[in-house]
């Protein structure tokens, strides 16, 4: 059978965790502050699951590691849609250096494992 090329930099894992964010305009007035559930996540961004659409262009994600310090990275809004069941589906590429990028999506799929236990 052929396979689906995956035409993204980097794999995407599905997980099912919760985050908080804070968005922002370009002056960095805040202009909203709420929760979502990420659905899945890549070395370089995440999609995002929330009641609410996401305003902002900017964002400071915040979330729960496996022990329960609280690890931040700055995103950048890529696109909101809203899916069949009323929720809106965000994109958002992690603005971070290669090093944070890379440790903030460790520690959720990491997070993300041990909470499924």
């Amino acid at each position: 059978g052929r396979t689906k090329i995956e035409n993204r930099k980097y794999p995407r894992v599905k997980i099912c965790n919760t985050i908080s964010y804070i968005g922002s305009d370009e002056d960095g007035t805040i202009l909203e502050q709420c929760m979502a559930v990420v659905l899945d996540i890549s070395q370089n961004g995440l999609l995002i699951e929330s009641l609410q659409e996401v305003e902002s262009t900017s964002l400071s994600l915040m979330a729960s590691t496996q022990k329960n310090s609280l690890i931040k990275i700055k995103g950048k809004v890529a696109h909101c849609r809203k899916s069949e069941s009323g929720k809106f589906r965000t994109g958002i590429w992690l603005q971070g250096t290669h090093a944070e990028n890379v440790r903030f999506v460790k520690e959720l799929i990491r997070a993300y494992h041990y909470q499924k236990k």
